[in-house]
């Protein structure tokens, strides 16, 4: 049933795909974030859903006769070159596990995503649409997991689909997407989305509980502070997070808590010592390879992994145990940084850098903007979602998540946006003053009341 209902859904998008580019960018977003086949049992289980969603781009970049030109800049650049970074990583690495090669063609598909999207999106209503789907297809998951936690009054164990990974994968995709949850919320107009929209984000919030991920309670932490910050009224937003704080202690159950409580022993604790251990042992691997790196998730291969482990004590600054198994880089910095080399990390931080510079640009050009406060609050939304993953992603393996580099090549579109109304208003003034023969100051009374 599952499959019939998915293949009736896809069908009529997927037409609809061939003939705007912007759906087509839509549709592909959607099949790489929700990964609707995983959901799946019967005969469409293995439908390469996402190639057809690229192949519907294609032809609509030919037909759509709608389509702006296509514009780079420092972000796009940046993340051109950690492709390339990247792959001459991957051609002279060290590994030829299936995943290395995987997560090759993942970053080669997201960087034409990003082309694509540029083409694409740039008005405000193509932004919008866009940013509901990206909320909506990674907040799937965590609805499905607070519905599954709701029934079972808390028994619910998480178990992510193979796109997401683990749940702390799950619990910061949830917390990316809250920020524009609540920016939608704030925006739309429509009382039903509204309600729509608030349902799903308490839901997802629920989801999030579900994964106990002590990261999830960092990130969650990071965003309450940055919303209580940002609030025009801080003393009721600190009041409201307050208020959520205590119901959420006071409702999770035990075993949440019990697992909140480690945080305060990291030190006793194995998985953030195993962590340690995995980051200790991805810088011995840089600075073995300093511009190359080992290649994408090249300790994960054990064969690698052999050859740096017994280099461990190389680093005893910081005493640990030797490692005994192949551990994953549970961090997006250290984890570029083993499979990339210094440059890889350079490149990855001045990535993350450009979105920042680019909400910061459509900030102070639409403060104090009525006409352009909706591009302001998505710009803070955006900072808040890229604060998030680089707090609660520094020990997560998530360097290659695609709504990372998706929401960074829609600030860009959002600056390009508030750039190109900003000129064009001023454009227009300017021919408005221009204009002879033509007053364009108040009308006198006495001429007004002829």
């Amino acid at each position: 049933m599952r499959d019939i209902a998915l293949v009736a859904l896809f069908i009529p998008m997927f037409i609809m795909a061939l003939r705007y580019v912007h759906i087509s960018t839509m549709l592909w977003s959607w099949t790489a974030l929700a990964a609707p086949t995983t959901f799946l049992f019967g005969f469409a289980e293995g439908f390469p859903l996402n190639k057809v969603a690229v192949a519907a781009a294609v032809v609509a970049v030919a037909v759509d006769k709608s389509k702006r030109r296509f514009f780079s800049d420092g972000s796009f650049i940046l993340q051109s070159l950690f492709l390339v970074q990247g792959m001459i990583s991957f051609a002279f690495g060290l590994t030829d596990i299936p995943r290395t090669y995987d997560l090759a063609d993942k970053m080669v598909k997201i960087w034409i995503l990003g082309i694509f999207m540029r083409v694409a999106n740039r008005d405000r209503l193509q932004l919008h649409t866009f940013l509901i789907v990206v909320a909506l297809s990674l907040g799937v998951h965590g609805v499905l997991e607070g519905l599954k936690y709701i029934v079972t009054l808390g028994a619910h164990k998480v178990v992510p689909s193979a796109a997401i990974g683990d749940n702390n994968n799950l619990a910061l995709a949830i917390l990316m997407v809250l920020p524009f949850f609540i920016y939608i919320y704030q925006y739309s107009t429509d009382r039903l989305l509204r309600l729509i929209i608030a349902g799903i984000g308490c839901i997802a919030f629920v989801g999030l509980i579900a994964t106990s991920s002590r990261g999830g309670l960092v990130g969650l932490a990071v965003l309450a502070l940055t919303i209580i910050f940002q609030s025009r009224r801080k003393a009721l937003s600190l009041f409201l997070v307050f208020i959520v704080a205590i119901g959420l202690f006071a409702v999770a159950p035990s075993r949440w808590t019990d697992r909140m409580e480690t945080i305060k022993s990291a030190e006793d604790d194995n998985s953030f010592m195993e962590r340690v251990i995995s980051w200790k042992l991805n810088t011995i691997l840089a600075l073995d390879r300093p511009l190359l790196g080992g290649g994408y998730s090249a300790l994960e291969d054990g064969r690698v992994f052999e050859i740096y482990a017994p280099h461990f004590g190389e680093l005893d600054f910081i005493q640990t145990d030797p490692p005994t198994h192949v551990l994953a880089a549970h961090s997006i910095y250290f984890s570029v940084l083993g499979d990339l080399g210094f440059i890889g990390l350079l490149l990855f931080l001045a990535m993350l850098a450009s979105g920042f510079v680019n909400v910061r640009q459509v900030k102070r050009l639409t403060a104090r903007q009525p006409e352009q406060e909706w591009a302001y609050g998505l710009a803070v939304a955006f900072q808040r979602s890229l604060l998030v993953y680089m707090v609660a992603g520094a020990a997560l393996s998530v360097a290659y998540f695609e709504i990372l580099y998706i929401e960074l090549s829609l600030v860009s579109i959002l600056r390009r946006s508030v750039e190109e109304a900003v000129l064009e208003h001023r454009r227009q003034a300017s021919l408005a003053v221009a204009r002879p023969g033509r007053w364009n100051g108040p009308i006198p009374t006495a001429i007004a009341r002829r």
